[in-house]
């Protein structure tokens, strides 16, 4: 997985979203700290230096500030560096001022609790203002005006070093806390992760091995049923030759049974079909087509061509299923109640569809007014359910027309 696909809360080792707070109070700070050292303030060698510390923090945190309006990472070294410059700056700046007697200690404060927010490690928080601590504590105690005793000053130092305690100890809690809190929403992230992977699979291997089940089904079928009932329907037309000859009841019950015995074929290879695979990539849409018109001509004993106008392509699952059938039920419709003896299926590729129509030679209907059992409604219920259309025309005596078209856009091949 790459760091575009990582979510901005399970990166943890970029702080900008934490520098940019620190960035925004460091300018604050540096605004009063500037404005302190320089409001009525004699020009000597203390203001130019305290106004070179002052600009040079500047530009490391507008540094900074530019990196993170660029997006580029802000990792812990730049954190390291701004917090030391900070708390180098003001204890340099009491040292080189007034010392204990200096109201400047408050900036310890901001200063601290941006460090505090980035370093995550207690231990080193604690190290960090320890120093700090140590260093005002000498420079109030041991430089001039220094500590008065007398005066009870030491409390007012004890308690602003604990105050600088107290500040890295929330800040540095409520760090931890938020990332312990990343923590858990990442590995809460990653365990649905692989749950769906898992889940995934399952159905991966279930649909596989339904596919191999129908495979299997599909041969028994092939090599069982559909052969007897070939067989069946072979020895009924040979019956109904041989009935020709002397005319009577077993005549016309012999007829009768031929095409029941013949659309009970067609019917049970169409199932043949629907179990394998075939409408799973592996062929495409004219193919099918004309494995389909091929079994339909042999089995119905009626003259079917397939014409393919345009370039075929592979379209999307959904609208080959729904396509192919739709021609197994135009076919099935000319079977039972055409009696046509030739039919022309064409299919068509054009931009954005692609077009299936079916025409027979049959007594035709009444369009306006079907019989029962032709099937129209599905055909038209089909093409409505995949964004299409299907238009029938008949007219008694003519023959019946079936055309569908269908949004088809191309897709890629896929490896199998």
């Amino acid at each position: 997985m790459n760091t575009q696909e990582v979510p901005s809360y399970a990166v943890f080792d970029d702080y900008r979203h934490h520098q940019r707070v620190a960035v925004v109070v460091r300018w604050f700070v540096l605004i009063a700290w500037l404005f302190l050292v320089n409001y009525r303030a004699s020009l000597d060698g203390t203001l130019v230096a305290l106004n070179a510390m002052g600009g040079a923090l500047a530009l490391l945190n507008g540094y900074v500030q530019w990196r993170i309006w660029k997006g580029q990472p802000i990792t812990l070294r730049y954190v390291y560096a701004l917090s030391a410059a900070d708390l180098a700056v003001i204890t340099a700046g009491f040292g080189i001022t007034d010392r204990f007697d200096n109201a400047r200690f408050v900036f310890y404060y901001p200063a601290l609790l941006g460090m505090s927010i980035l370093v995550t490690s207690r231990f080193l928080s604690f190290a960090i203002v320890a120093m700090v601590a140590a260093a005002y504590a000498a420079i109030s105690m041991t430089m001039d005006p220094g500590v008065s005793f007398s005066l009870k000053e030491e409390k007012v130092l004890i308690a602003r070093i604990v105050a600088m305690f107290a500040v890295v100890a929330g800040a540095n809690l409520l760090a931890r806390i938020d990332r312990d809190l990343r923590r858990e929403a990442v590995e809460a992230e990653r365990a649905q992760a692989e749950r769906n992977l898992e889940l995934q699979k399952q159905a991966m291997d279930a649909e596989m091995a339904a596919l191999a089940e129908r495979s299997r089904i599909a041969r028994e079928i092939h090599d069982g049923i559909a052969q007897s009932i070939y067989m069946l329907s072979l020895n009924l037309e040979t019956c109904a030759d041989l009935a020709e000859r002397q005319p009577g009841p077993l005549r016309e019950r012999l007829q009768t049974l031929v095409p029941l015995a013949k659309q009970t074929l067609l019917e049970t290879r169409h199932y043949i079909y629907d179990l394998k695979p075939v409408l799973s990539g592996q062929q495409d849409l004219a193919t099918m087509a004309q494995n389909q018109v091929k079994e339909f001509s042999t089995v119905a004993s009626i003259r079917t061509n397939l014409s393919v106008v345009g370039q075929p392509r592979r379209v999307e699952a959904a609208i080959a299923a729904g396509l192919y059938r739709m021609l197994q039920e135009a076919l099935a419709n000319i079977l039972k109640h055409a009696q046509a003896s030739e039919a022309q299926v064409t299919l068509s590729f054009k931009a954005g569809t692609v077009e299936l129509e079916v025409r027979d030679n049959g007594v035709g209907f009444n369009a306006e007014q079907p019989g029962p059992g032709y099937g129209l409604d599905n055909l038209r219920q089909r093409a409505q359910e995949l964004s299409g259309s299907c238009e029938i025309v008949s007219t008694s005596g003519k023959g019946t027309r079936v055309s569908v078209t269908l949004p088809a856009q191309e897709v890629e091949d896929e490896a199998h």
